[in-house]
């Protein structure tokens, strides 16, 4: 069974327009990538509709990606992230995202797009484009170790505890997995 509804997907890609054709470049040109953030979530089935569609990429894709849109990158830091930005068309609804890294009470985790994590990714098949979901442990993971509230307009716990109630396909073995990759045992404690 496919977890990701034909309904949700059709309203993902009326609700971002330049998602058909940011899909069918990466597809075309056989570049990874994954939708994360809570575009990956709403997918799946929790409520809260995103503002944007995060793409993450592999770090060694992000160059080639950024060429075939003709746009460039940027590098967002703040106290807890680190990654590489860019927007299609320079429209912000639609970033192209690699190399983040999460600093959070002194301890540094790399949340790369590998191999691994590109081998747990869901697919579905909408608009004549392949698309890719990141693992949704994953964006749960990143979620928690956020822990981002209203006031920075984000909902990090919230959404957690939203999609754990919706979504019964958590792969909790591979989430325990990262967790330990990562070392963030003590970060995300009770959450999960």
């Amino acid at each position: 069974m496919n977890p990701i509804s034909p309904e949700r997907l059709q309203l993902f890609f009326e609700r971002f327009p330049l998602l058909e054709k940011t899909l069918g470049v990466l597809n075309d040109a056989k570049i990874p990538f994954a939708i994360g953030g809570s575009g990956c979530l709403f997918l799946l089935g929790n409520e809260r509709l995103p503002d944007d569609v995060d793409i993450y990429l592999p770090r060694d894709c992000h160059d080639e990606a950024d060429g075939l849109f003709g746009i460039t990158s940027f590098q967002y830091k703040s106290s807890q992230e680190d990654v590489r930005n860019s927007n299609v068309d320079g429209d912000h609804s639609m970033q192209l995202t690699s190399g983040l890294t999460l600093t959070i009470e002194g301890k540094r985790y790399d949340l790369e797009l590998t191999s691994d994590v590109l081998a747990m990714r869901l697919e579905a098949d909408y608009a004549n484009q392949r698309v890719f979901l990141y693992p949704p442990e994953d964006v749960l993971l990143i979620k928690a170790l956020l822990q981002r509230g209203e006031d920075v307009g984000k909902h990090d716990i919230a959404d957690i505890q939203n999609f754990m109630k919706v979504y019964p396909g958590l792969r909790r073995e591979y989430l325990e997995k990262r967790i330990g990759m990562i070392g963030a045992e003590e970060r995300v404690g009770d959450i999960f």
